[in-house]
């Protein structure tokens, strides 16, 4: 996807996703602005990143005791997200950790295919922004 078509696709989501009002942090406001901009200019690394960053942010702003948890338990005890979006927020988790914690070393396999990577980031950057969508907007009130 390019520029444009990032930002339609984020503008759908939003729109598909906000079925009320929608109310979190100032953290997760600044974080999620940095978010759309590295989505829409194709950071998908930087997108992924900070998508989790700002998911994480949101469960542990929701509570005092959340912010002890690891993500993997506040995905785990969140409310309002069904098993299969919490199945895809363990992937997201897991993906971002693996660029994170530099598992991706070896360069061999990067030489081979780089665009099979970018391909790969870059589904993962879309599945981040939907995910991210989602867990901001799963509280609505009217």
């Amino acid at each position: 996807m390019n520029k444009i078509e990032r930002e339609a696709y984020f503008l759908a989501l939003e729109d598909e996703l906000l079925l009320g009002g929608a109310s979190f942090s100032e953290w997760c406001t600044f974080i999620s602005k940095s978010v759309y901009d590295a989505f829409v200019n194709e950071a998908d690394i930087a997108t992924v990143i900070t998508a989790t960053t700002c998911i994480e942010t949101y469960f542990k702003a929701e509570s005092p005791e959340n912010r002890k948890k690891s993500l993997a338990q506040l995905i785990d005890d969140a409310t309002g997200l069904s098993d299969e979006e919490k199945s895809q927020l363990h992937r997201l988790r897991q993906y971002r950790n693996a660029w994170v914690h530099a598992d991706r070393i070896d360069d061999t396999e990067l030489l081979k295919d780089e665009s099979s990577y970018a391909k790969e980031v870059e589904e993962m950057a879309i599945l981040s922004i939907r995910l991210l969508l989602t867990v901001l907007f799963s509280n609505p009130f009217i």
